[in-house]
């Protein structure tokens, strides 16, 4: 089932107190891209020029696609994520990972469920998917970016010309809908922040 939350409801982290931390998933990717030199990845957004380089310092080629932007402008126009798809019309079996982000916490059930479908078809056998969510008291109240740092720190960017939906699912519901997506690794961090490691088998 999913929960539709009221972003104006959540306190947003202050100046002071903004959300930062030391991703475990970057870790354990960038030992992995190391491992395999010749990796592809797609990086479905939002754009930013700190992650661009981030991955692309580690992997032979790296794919960018803001799907973010793509949904906003269909979200504002009325239209179903539907109309977006195309945009992931990669060839099958073209990816050795995907980084969705947060971006599946912005879809309802059916449509997460089919962006699922679609990686599927772009990952090569045994391709890796990341997935980052937060924990209710986390969210901020605005979209915002993930923003790669020094020593695999992340910190987030606000997105404020974006405005979609935001659905929360715990652990369990999340992983239900990657099927047949195969958990490797889950993640949490102290600030609410869970990130998310699958294997296409």
């Amino acid at each position: 089932m999913d929960i539709i939350i009221d972003r104006a409801s959540i306190k947003s982290p202050s100046a002071s107190n903004s959300i930062e931390y030391t991703s475990r998933l970057l870790q354990l990717l960038s030992g992995t891209f190391e491992k395999r030199r010749g990796s592809l990845i797609l990086d479905v957004g939002p754009v930013c020029n700190e992650n661009v380089e981030f991955f692309a310092r580690r992997v032979k080629r790296l794919y960018v696609c803001d799907i973010f932007a793509r949904l906003d402008r269909a979200h504002r126009k009325g239209l179903t994520p539907d109309v977006v798809w195309h945009h992931l019309d990669y060839s099958p079996c073209s990816f050795d990972a995907i980084n969705l982000w947060d971006l599946v916490e912005h879809l309802d059930d059916k449509d997460a469920r089919r962006l699922v479908e679609i990686c599927c078809d772009m990952l090569k056998p045994k391709g890796l998917l990341s997935v980052t969510a937060f924990e209710i008291q986390a969210a901020p109240r605005e979209i915002s970016s993930f923003v790669t740092g020094k020593d695999f720190r992340l910190s987030l960017r606000p997105q404020p010309r974006l405005d979609l939906p935001w659905y929360y699912r715990h652990n369990r519901a999340l992983i239900s809908l990657l099927t047949p997506l195969s958990v490797v690794k889950i993640f949490g961090s102290r600030i609410g922040i869970r990130e998310f490691l699958f294997r296409h088998e």
